[in-house]
């Protein structure tokens, strides 16, 4: 009866929800001829926060410390780590900002701290994004750190000839930005990715990309994770492994 009472309710809900949602349709097409490009562009954008925020709530994501700053994001997780013998890969290094950041925060003398980038932009066009954005023209950047070394080439080319550094943390940096690429590194890091393990996402909010990958390798391995710091806006945020896949175990049975 409450379940039959409930429907009853909603119904004249959705009549008058039905009722505005053309005349809303009809009005978007109009500022859609009006409007930038960069204006959808960024509009469209927020409507992905969304997805996002359910997004993290199905997967129990919480995060303890939230900003409006993305090294906040970063410092947050540095400071606990600034004397650990770490190895910092960074995909997707653009200018040289996280990395720069990392190289100044990460104190240990032993540590290293490796970025991969075709430094030629994106291999192909996805989300909000076109094929060759975030170009340099293949320059890499300078940064004054001995411990800290660049591959230059598509992931596929130069990450599966990388050799893992001895390491107490591992902190991985993805700002791949695509599906194809985010999912190719992690499952080429798989073996390494282990409870204590901090990764690092910057574009979180195109859903269809980041999230999707990070979703599909928890699927496949079932590791679990948990939020550790994030924007305020969730699109860029830190997780840490904190659980491998439990053992499947099964019962002998012996006839007797």
């Amino acid at each position: 009866m409450n379940a039959m009472k409930k429907q009853y309710t909603r119904a004249p809900q959705r009549k008058v929800w039905l009722t505005l949602i053309d005349p809303l349709k009809r009005l978007l097409t109009v500022f859609g001829r009006v409007l930038p490009a960069a204006v959808i562009r960024n509009l469209v954008s927020m409507t992905m926060y969304l997805q996002l925020g359910k997004w993290a709530k199905n997967h129990g994501f919480e995060f303890s410390f939230r900003s409006r700053n993305r090294d906040d994001v970063f410092r947050f997780v540095s400071e606990k780590l600034k004397n650990e013998k770490a190895v910092y890969l960074e995909f997707g290094v653009f200018e040289g900002n996280s990395m720069r950041f990392w190289s100044d925060h990460l104190l240990n003398p032993e540590s290293q701290l490796h970025g991969f980038d075709s430094f030629e932009g994106l291999p192909e066009a996805g989300g909000l994004w076109f094929k060759g954005e975030f170009d340099v023209g293949g320059k890499i950047p300078a940064i004054d750190d001995p411990r800290v070394k660049f591959h230059k080439g598509w992931f596929d080319q130069v990450l599966p000839g990388f050799k893992m550094p001895e390491h107490d943390v591992l902190i991985i940096n993805i700002d791949a930005d695509l599906y194809s690429s985010t999912i190719f590194v992690l499952q080429q890091l798989k073996d390494y990715i282990r409870p204590g393990t901090y990764l690092f996402f910057d574009d979180l909010a195109a859903f269809d990309h980041e999230p999707r990958a990070i979703t599909e390798f928890l699927q496949e391995t079932g590791m679990k994770w948990r939020g550790v710091s994030a924007h305020v806006s969730l699109n860029h945020a830190f997780f840490e492994c904190v659980a491998m896949a439990e053992p499947v175990t099964s019962e002998l049975r012996i006839a007797g």
